[in-house]
């Protein structure tokens, strides 16, 4: 599979582009769960608990949540319209799954107050995905992983070999959209060595340390491609022993931006800014054996029309919350 120009519709890493593909990526995107069982018992709150305006933030986040999720899964902007029943279906599925994994972190806990009741051991924690008890953590583990990742299974893999990402007590699946695929050894270092010989790496490290973008601020960059300067080179050799003109080298565009103050966080994200620079991005990518990386997850989804839309790199040291 060759990695195509970007589609104009949306960005992301792989996109599906035929209404078949978006369909499966949607009924990835949920499991389909029944409408739960609602307690009529009203949560009581404290009198400093600021309810209504949580409850306002919850709203908007939410709404905006439910049509990201939707251009994620591949619909069209008309798909995420609150009037469009492809979003009105997709609201209610969303709802349902939403009470039925709070009913499960509800029956977590009341089980964790019987066993509690019994001098029986408690549980450390949740699992809001699957509301069951998390054993506390021996000393080893809180020092060698983080909690919120160190229990998932990662088997080896070889390269282009995916694997449904599982939980490592039991072997089931964490979610039926997320796997892990083993990685060409030769693409972290291509692309590594790309960023580096471009200058990139060095302006990535300056804006974490040195020079910031203020929050919700954004730059561009122009470089030349470490591959059209080893072309050159080749070319300049030949040019000299027929005493013809030299070619210059053309620029590409990046640019950086860093979110807004309000998700506290010093994440600087670099794109390709121009058709040149998505174009030799993706020479970078073909060099360190990133289709085998389409192959492999075309082969697990079913879909075979994968293509890479975005290119970029993210730095980051330090995020309070999600983005």
């Amino acid at each position: 599979m060759t990695p195509s120009k970007p589609s104009s519709r949306r960005r992301g890493l792989v996109a599906p582009t035929t209404s078949t593909s978006r369909l499966a990526a949607f009924s990835l995107l949920l499991l389909h769960l029944p409408p739960p069982t609602l307690s009529q018992n009203s949560p009581r709150f404290s009198a400093d608990f600021k309810l209504s305006d949580a409850l306002n933030y919850y709203h908007v986040e939410s709404a905006s949540l439910l049509k990201r999720s939707l251009l994620a899964a591949g619909f069209d902007v008309e798909d995420t319209m609150e009037v469009s029943k492809t979003y009105l279906d997709f609201a209610t599925r969303a709802l349902h799954s939403e009470a039925r994994r709070i009913e499960r972190i509800k029956d977590a806990l009341r089980q964790r107050t019987k066993e509690r009741d019994h001098d029986s051991p408690s549980c450390h924690a949740v699992d809001s995905s699957t509301g069951q008890c998390i054993d506390s953590p021996s000393a080893s583990d809180a020092a060698g992983s983080s909690p919120d990742f160190h229990r998932f299974s990662t088997p080896d893999l070889t390269p282009g070999q995916t694997d449904l990402l599982r939980w490592q007590d039991d072997g089931s699946l964490v979610q039926e959209y997320a796997a892990r695929v083993g990685l060409p050894p030769q693409l972290i270092p291509t692309l590594r060595s790309y960023a580096e010989d471009m200058g990139l790496l060095g302006i990535m490290t300056n804006m974490l340390y040195e020079d910031p973008l203020p929050p919700g601020g954004s730059r561009f960059f122009t470089f030349s491609s470490p591959y059209q300067r080893e072309q050159l080179q080749q070319l300049q050799q030949q040019q000299q022993q027929n005493g013809t003109m030299t070619s210059e080298i053309r620029n590409f565009t990046w640019n950086v931006e860093r979110p807004e103050k309000k998700w506290k966080s010093d994440m600087h994200w670099f794109n390709t800014a121009d058709e040149l620079s998505h174009e030799d991005a993706l020479r970078a990518l073909a060099k360190g054996g990133f289709d085998l990386v389409l192959e492999a997850i075309g082969k697990e989804f079913g879909l075979d029309h994968l293509h890479v839309d975005s290119m970029g790199f993210v730095a980051v040291t330090n995020c309070d919350r999600g983005f």
